[in-house]
């Protein structure tokens, strides 16, 4: 569905963790796009790929084992759980690039040594300051 605003109605689109994993990205960036002025800024965060690839459903944690494969992991429907989409990189690009945005950055978060989460256990961040687990996009609507 569509957001209850005109459009060219935003500067700024923010979004944490939620649509850019269970909302279809084919539909949720095209209408940022929609939402934003030229100029305007679509910056969200979420979990990376990878998180999905070394995912053990059956043991509910992160390993350091590859459980699934990187292409055509785009929708996973979770046992008792959400469906949850994920892209890869290159699809991201293609996603943006297509709807009229450039990129400006991409932040693999890796949380530095001695952190401690209050989200996530203590393998999860191991294994977060080995690979990136979480991403933030920066795309700018030309």
């Amino acid at each position: 569905d569509a957001a209850p605003f005109s459009d060219a109605s935003f500067d700024l689109v923010v979004a944490d963790h939620g649509a850019n994993r269970f909302v279809d990205p084919y539909d949720f960036v095209p209408e940022v796009a929609r939402l934003l002025r030229p100029g305007g800024l679509f910056v969200f965060s979420g979990s990376s790929p990878l998180e999905l690839l070394f995912w053990d459903d059956a043991a509910d944690t992160i390993t350091t084992e590859l459980r699934r494969d990187y292409f055509g992991s785009y929708r996973t429907e979770v046992v008792d759980g959400p469906v949850e989409f994920d892209l890869g990189y290159g699809d991201w690009i293609r996603l943006f690039r297509a709807n009229g945005f450039t990129i400006e950055d991409l932040v693999e978060v890796r949380p530095p040594e001695g952190a401690e989460s209050s989200y996530r256990d203590d393998v999860a961040t191991a294994w977060a300051r080995r690979w990136p687990m979480e991403q933030i996009w920066k795309v700018r609507k030309a």
